[in-house]
């Protein structure tokens, strides 16, 4: 017999003992879509969009350098504003001292004024150069800003925000 064959058992024998409250204690939560980002409302439920939601709403597309990429590139995504309106949220941008909590794979958060939001900026990018995010390079989604449009874009403020491998957008009131 191979050790392949051997692991392929003892796993076998290991999950079919395992029922009701042993396999309860010993799970592992299972990712069912990845690629999905929840918005929503502090306490409240979410709205989810997985990329064919994001790509049915209005896009964006510019072209920018980064300080993590090392040329420029063509991002496109939807609007932060845009997103925010779909999920029902869009009353929180009249609120002036309403944050946005910006939630990454790994748990690393950044939050945003709702009110430095602007219409069409920043995006939620889906794509580079035309292409989805794998994980591996920042996806499947990443808030950019067209770093090279002005001045404003190019401050340690903004780079703390360019929150990549996004995974929730919370509003706080």
């Amino acid at each position: 017999m191979h050790i392949a064959s051997k692991s392929a058992i003892a796993a076998w024998i290991i999950a079919a003992t395992m029922s009701g409250p042993a396999a309860a204690e010993f799970s592992i939560p299972i990712v069912i879509e990845p690629n999905v980002l929840q918005v929503g409302r502090e306490g409240e439920e979410t709205t989810s969009f997985d990329l064919q939601a994001l790509d049915a709403l209005p896009q964006v597309r510019f072209e920018t350098s980064t300080i993590w990429t090392d040329m420029v590139n063509t991002y496109s995504g939807v609007p932060v504003a845009v997103l925010l309106e779909e999920a029902g949220l869009g009353d929180s941008l009249s609120q002036d001292d309403a944050m946005l909590e910006l939630v990454a794979l790994n748990d690393y958060r950044v939050r945003i004024p709702l009110a430095d939001i602007e219409d069409d900026l920043p995006i939620i990018a889906t794509r580079v150069d035309g292409r989805t995010f794998s994980i591996r390079d920042r996806g499947p989604y990443w808030l950019v800003y067209p770093y090279d449009r002005a001045p404003e874009y190019r401050t340690e403020d903004t780079y703390k925000r360019s929150i990549w491998q996004l995974t929730q957008m919370v509003v706080l009131e």
